[in-house]
């Protein structure tokens, strides 16, 4: 089914909350960083392991590599397309089939559930590099890639978080039984079917389970190279005043979510991109894919036209896309960083 395009094109991300004060991003107060006693234990080992898990791989079986490799794509497919895309902006419809397809990739990724993943996501989408943001980039590269894992979150994005709406998500019965269901579904899907098949072809179940902890960790670090790397280094073509950078590297890495300045100006566009061909984006043409078998339908798409004329009116000069032989070009890997001021 073809896309729809979505006719309200600029969605304010802006408190709705009167008594909440408001808060402009780039932003950071001085805060003082509180470890939390479980998680941050518990994120120091998990990453040893996946690191001792790495190590074991390079002395697997061949078969165990590929798989272990393998299992990263419907991971970040379960991600990119159905947590991010599908829950948390609702950017496109999904046949119960596809639906229960992505949770079961998403399962895979060793997340929280739908639920929480979705609403700390939309309120970072309402209070973007602010101190209301579980990872606020404005704190630097490590606290949104890593650090914000380990810490208390900031009060700010503690009293927030209970006033984004998930309603939409909790009418959904299929959303709802992983919501319940949520430690049983993640030890048998992240766990113990990972773990299990490599001993099918004579793998040892220490290194496959050690292996499925590094194949965990992969996903983590790439995932949260959106909250870090996708805010800090790159360029803004679509609005250089919107949050959020780009660079094709980066969107070819993490499955299309690279392009991030695109995605804070139209956040609601399936596609989270303004390249037509979207070639660096596999989440968007596995969408593709799956409308044309018909269990994706509704694809919400932001019109040629509006995006043209907002890089021409906004954009930092450097789209390749919409200014045909544009001499400012932007480097496949970037190493341009932002540093936004506070």
């Amino acid at each position: 089914m073809a896309p729809l395009v979505d006719k309200v094109e600029d969605h304010l991300e802006e408190d709705e909350n009167p008594h909440f004060k408001k808060l402009v991003s780039p932003s950071a107060d001085d805060w003082k960083f509180k470890i939390h006693p479980l998680f941050f234990p518990f994120v120091l080992i998990y990453t040893t392991c996946g690191i001792y898990g790495g190590f074991l791989l390079m002395f697997a079986k061949p078969q165990t590599i590929l798989f272990t490799l393998f299992l990263v794509f419907p991971s970040m497919l379960g991600l990119g397309a159905g947590v991010h895309r599908l829950w948390s902006h609702r950017a496109f419809k999904v046949k119960p089939q596809l639906e229960i397809l992505l949770i079961f990739f998403y399962l895979l990724a060793n997340q929280r559930s739908i639920v929480t993943w979705a609403r700390r996501h939309r309120l970072h989408h309402q209070c973007s590099d602010t101190d209301a943001d579980p990872h606020n980039a404005t704190r630097g590269f490590f606290f949104s890639q890593f650090g914000w894992m380990c810490v208390e979150p900031h009060p700010e994005a503690q009293k927030r978080e209970k006033y984004i709406d998930v309603s939409d998500l909790m009418n959904n019965p299929i959303i709802r039984f992983q919501e319940k269901y949520i430690t049983p579904l993640l030890l048998l899907v992240a766990y113990f079917i990972p773990t299990y098949i490599p001993t099918l072809w004579g793998e040892s179940l220490y290194v496959s389970f050690f292996a499925n902890i590094f194949r965990t960790n992969l996903v983590l670090f790439m995932i949260n190279l959106i909250n870090s790397a996708a805010h800090l280094i790159g360029y803004k073509p679509i609005d250089a005043t919107a949050v959020g950078t780009q660079y094709q590297g980066l969107g070819l890495i993490i499955f299309g979510e690279g392009f991030h300045n695109y995605h804070h100006t139209f956040p609601y566009d399936y596609r989270s991109s303004e390249f037509g061909d979207i070639k660096y984006n596999l989440s968007a043409l596995f969408i593709d894919f799956m409308a044309k078998i018909g269990w994706a339908y509704d694809l919400k798409v932001t019109s040629e036209s509006v995006i043209k004329n907002r890089v021409l009116k906004k954009g930092d000069g450097t789209d390749m896309y919409y200014i045909p032989n544009n001499e400012k070009k932007q480097d496949f890997f970037c190493t341009k960083y932002y540093k936004p001021s506070s």
